[in-house]
């Protein structure tokens, strides 16, 4: 089916928010000046001229331990480098639905037929690699052999989707025209090649034609464990990385693209999520893009020579069940914790206090930006008791004094339900989740984790039943939830198993028609609802603060972040 499971670490598009200080009383927008706050269409707010010369800082709030950005365990910061020197045919813009022609790395790329599904990418003549090797058809072909099981069986990739269709990718007009073949449609098909990565590389690091070397630059070569890529296909290069301080990239002399201005691009990290105000007030970095809350969206609207975005992206709070522990495995336990949960509580007490548009998710693959929305919860996150307790009793469910019991007559165990440590909006999740199924006569022991990925993989230690976590969304939504909810798919932390699911999601994929990938899609939803598999909570707004004097930044909230157009960052004349 095109996925496969990795448990070294996290997969790039899930995110846990991050450690935040407490939450306190505020009003909407957290109650501060909002004079500095910029409201303007998304993929031309900040819009400006940049002069020459000057440094930008990027905060980051993760070490990079992977430079491959096509691996399996990808982290989020990996993507955000990636975006100033790995291109992508496509790029994602911050108005979540608008997937762009990169027009530097391709004159055009467009499907030609359809019956065999065939695509045509025409790469721009002057693109070249920064050593000054054309950018060909082999980039591409690398990444194919690499992405598909059939030939790299052993190769840890992020996603195999859509190459696994692949029947055949031929280089024409010396490589600068690449004709790709499906045998079976993949309607996500932009999704394909983003980013490349350079053939000629992969041979320094392995790749000998055979299966064994090519899964050894794969795996090994381009992660560049103890050093850092010294290739660029982008308007930046590394100049230098040092873990757990900062990525120092220059411009690539060999960029064929539109010209940058700055004179280096620093991505500094900084783990302490309270320490990023501060430095952005002391001009130790110039952008910062922490998950708000109260007291630290005050704090940046109280700087001067700052501008803000608060702004609704991809990125989506959820409860996610885990179906492979025993205590999980009955849907109508499920379906009762989640329809006692009160998501607007939830709010009410957590995002709501600075975020006025904040309302519950009533979709788990559909923001209500995207045209595919539409409300399948039904009663799940509306924090009806009464409800609640009719589908137990309905199930065969007793309760004796304050216990839950079972339609064997087996008391249901107390439930562990994890969130990342040292967050205090999960905490208060996860309090208010635990708190709603007690009046069912369930307990749930509500604990941290200090690791998403060894938690979501079941390590022994980190396992749990119920898990409050972040998820940050694509619009490529065939691709990725069919990673998320096929059954064994690479990113089905939850285990869960529908065979009507799997037969919508490979229909989704074959789609080609958004309204037929919608329509599949909330199929989807609707059966997870019917299996009271995952609670979607809210929309996690996306804070992005930077000087006022800079220039085409502006807040992402897809995968792909702010540095999405980190080539056009800028200081303004």
């Amino acid at each position: 089916m095109g996925y496969r499971k990795h448990s070294r670490t996290l997969v790039g598009v899930l995110a846990a928010v991050l450690v935040v200080p407490a939450c306190g009383g505020g009003a909407a927008d957290g109650g501060g000046n909002t004079t500095n706050q910029v409201k303007a269409e998304a993929n031309s707010a900040n819009s400006g001229t940049a002069k020459q010369g000057g440094t930008i800082t990027y905060v980051l709030e993760r070490n990079i331990l992977d430079w491959n950005p096509l691996g399996a365990d990808i982290g989020v910061a990996t993507q955000l480098v990636a975006d100033a020197y790995d291109p992508a045919p496509f790029v994602t813009l911050p108005d979540l639905k608008t997937i762009e022609l990169n027009s530097d790395l391709l004159v055009s790329a467009e499907q030609t037929s359809t019956s065999p599904q065939t695509l045509v990418y025409k790469i721009n003549p002057k693109a070249v690699w920064n050593d000054g090797t054309p950018i060909t058809s082999a980039d591409f072909d690398y990444v194919w052999r690499a992405s598909d099981p059939r030939v790299c069986p052993k190769c840890e990739a992020a996603s195999t989707m859509g190459y696994d269709a692949i029947t055949s990718l031929v280089g024409t007009d010396d490589g600068k025209t690449v004709t790709v073949t499906l045998s079976k449609p993949f309607g996500d098909w932009k999704a394909l090649f983003g980013p490349i990565l350079p053939a000629h590389v992969a041979k320094k690091l392995g790749d000998d034609g055979t299966p064994e070397g090519l899964a050894k630059s794969f795996n090994d070569g381009f992660r560049y464990k103890d050093s850092f890529p010294d290739w660029s296909g982008g308007p930046f290069m590394f100049k230098s990385w040092v873990t757990n301080q900062a990525a120092t990239l220059v411009p690539n002399p060999r960029w064929y693209g539109k010209p940058t201005t700055l004179d280096s691009l620093v991505f500094r990290v900084i783990t302490d999520t309270t320490q990023e105000v501060p430095a952005l007030q002391n001009n130790e970095v110039q952008i910062i893009n922490p998950d708000p809350q109260v007291d630290l969206l005050r704090n940046v609207q109280a700087l001067s020579g700052v501008k803000y975005q608060l702004v609704e992206g991809l990125r989506k709070q959820m409860i996610l069940p885990n179906m492979n522990n025993p205590a999980m495995q009955d849907v109508a336990l499920r379906k009762a914790l989640f329809t006692a949960a009160d998501v607007q509580q939830t709010i009410a007490k957590t995002v709501g206090q600075f975020s006025e548009g904040a309302k519950p998710l009533r979709n788990r693959i559909y923001v209500p930006q995207q045209p595919g929305y539409k409300d399948n919860l039904g009663t799940l996150g509306t924090g009806d008791i009464a409800k609640a307790k009719s589908i137990l009793s309905d199930a065969g469910y007793k309760v004796d004094g304050d216990k839950l019991v079972d339609p064997k007559g087996a008391p249901v165990p107390t439930l562990t339900m994890r969130y990342i440590q040292n967050n205090q909006i999960l905490k208060t999740v996860c309090e208010l989740f635990a708190a709603n199924a007690k009046q069912l006569g369930v307990t749930v022991d509500v604990q941290t984790t200090d690791s998403i990925g060894a938690t979501v993989t079941h390590q022994p230690g980190k396992d749990f039943d119920l898990f409050a976590m972040g998820w940050i969304g694509q619009t490529f939504v065939s691709t990725q939830y069919s990673q998320a909810f096929m059954t064994k798919g690479g990113l089905n932390f939850g285990g869960y198993s529908s065979a009507k699911v799997d037969e919508l999601l490979t229909k989704a994929l074959g789609a080609t028609e958004e309204s037929d990938v919608a329509g599949y899609l909330n199929g989807v939803d609707a059966q997870m609802t019917e299996d009271a598999y995952i609670l979607p909570l809210y929309q996690v707004p996306d804070l992005l603060a930077y000087k006022a004097d800079l220039v085409n930044v502006r807040a992402n909230g897809t995968y792909f972040g702010p540095p999405y157009n980190a080539g056009q960052w800028g200081i303004g004349g």
